[in-house]
């Protein structure tokens, strides 16, 4: 409530109204047509009922607070006719509207006796002062009930679209009539085929706020999915990267609707894959890019022991020099015996990668001359920072579900 300090009204002298002599029906008459007259929107039965109600129950709150520091009444019955705008599907500034042009409606009808009864121009302009900052007060305790009910429809809207994707999401199967009747309740069109991406739970807000109502956002798991029908999924992601800020999205495949929960997974597992640093910095990571990283991780414990027992050897020297043998097989393994193009490809002189070619024999002995002990060491190269590394972006442990000690 506004202190009486900040409410003018009640600072007025109260006999500027007995001179007046106001006529409440017919002030209250003069409002409503002055509200009429400024609405593009002809007012339904049941709006314009409660505004004549607000409207009686102002005037009477006016003229009972003129005057009168002591005086208190309640502002809820224009936060209710708040929340009755909103659940008329009118908007707020119609109804901050409402109340302006009543305000006038009530200013010209009440001073309209004022050049009768000889009344002094600093008593109407403290009057209209007065009568102005109450309509303002009440104004802002509509607003507040307006804003309290579109809250609750939003919550209220949310949470059926929230279950709408736990369905589509789930890993079981959902009949299709369960299915169509949660999309009824969430307003949601059931695309044929979608894709989902998924990315960082901290990232709900600005999209839900600012992704087309086409595109359904909700949590999944500890993550925020994105679920894009496929007719304009190109556009969705577009929308996507713009508002992902320093954030990545890992993209799952384009599916039928029934698979759903495919793409989701896959997206999950790509959005993990991220945190380790491994994939780059683009916004969007695309599994359709990396299937074969999502096929090598997808038994994380398994990719764990496998890179940390192929790549042994080297798990015990200084990290520098282990950095460079690892670049060094990863290069002789893509050329293998040609020391010359390792060369040009790291920058190093070709005794130099000869020298080096000679301690991995050494470590790894015959292995690296080997066909099948060649494509292990590839497959471990290839794993090893996404499994080894830990997050580098996010402080979560959890949110590299790679390492057997998260586990």
């Amino acid at each position: 409530m506004t202190t009486p300090s900040a409410q003018p009204w009640r600072r007025l002298d109260a006999s500027v109204l007995t001179r007046l002599e106001p006529d409440i029906a017919a002030i209250a008459s003069a409002a409503m047509d002055q509200v009429r007259a400024g609405l593009r929107i002809p007012l339904d039965g049941r709006t314009a009922a409660n505004l004549h109600v607000t409207l009686d129950v102002a005037l009477d709150a006016f003229f009972s607070e003129i005057g009168h520091p002591d005086v208190t009444t309640d502002r809820e019955v224009y936060r209710a006719q708040g929340r009755a705008q909103h659940t008329a599907g009118r908007s707020l500034e119609e109804m901050l509207g409402f109340y302006q042009s009543a305000a006038l409606g009530v200013w010209r009808q009440l001073t309209s006796a004022a050049p009768a009864v000889d009344l002094p121009t600093q008593a109407i302009v403290e009057l209209g002062e007065a009568l102005f900052a109450f309509i303002a007060e009440l104004s802002a305790a509509a607003a507040d009930g307006y804003a309290e009910a579109r809250s609750q429809a939003a919550r209220a809207g949310q949470a059926r679209r929230d279950r709408l994707l736990g369905l589509l999401l789930t890993e079981t199967a959902v009949p299709r009539d369960v299915l169509d009747d949660a999309a009824s309740q969430a307003a949601w069109v059931l695309p044929t085929r979608l894709v989902i991406a998924v990315t960082s739970a901290d990232v709900a807000p600005p999209l839900l706020d600012r992704m087309p109502g086409r595109v359904l956002i909700g949590r999944h798991h500890d993550l925020t999915a994105v679920v894009m029908p496929a007719d304009r999924f190109e556009w969705y992601l577009g929308r996507l990267r713009d508002l992902l800020g320093r954030e990545q999205a890992g993209v799952g495949p384009v599916v039928p609707l029934r698979s759903a929960a495919l793409s989701a997974r896959r997206a999950s597992a790509l959005w993990r894959l991220t945190r380790t640093g491994a994939l780059g910095d683009s916004a969007l990571v695309h599994t359709t890019d990396h299937r074969i990283d999502l096929l090598l991780t997808a038994d994380p414990e398994l990719a764990t022991e496998f890179a940390q027992d192929v790549l042994a050897p080297l798990a015990g020297l200084p990290e520098l020099a282990r950095q460079r043998l690892t670049a060094t097989l990863s290069a002789w393994l893509a050329r293998p015996d040609q020391p010359q193009a390792i060369g040009g490809e790291l920058h190093i002189h070709v005794q130099t990668v000869r020298y080096r070619i000679r301690q991995l024999r050494t470590l790894f002995g015959g292995t690296i001359d080997d066909p099948a002990g060649r494509f292990a060491l590839a497959i471990a190269l290839r794993v090893d920072p996404l499994v080894s590394r830990e997050p580098t972006k996010g402080s979560e442990r959890d949110a590299h579900p790679l390492r057997p000690d998260d586990r």
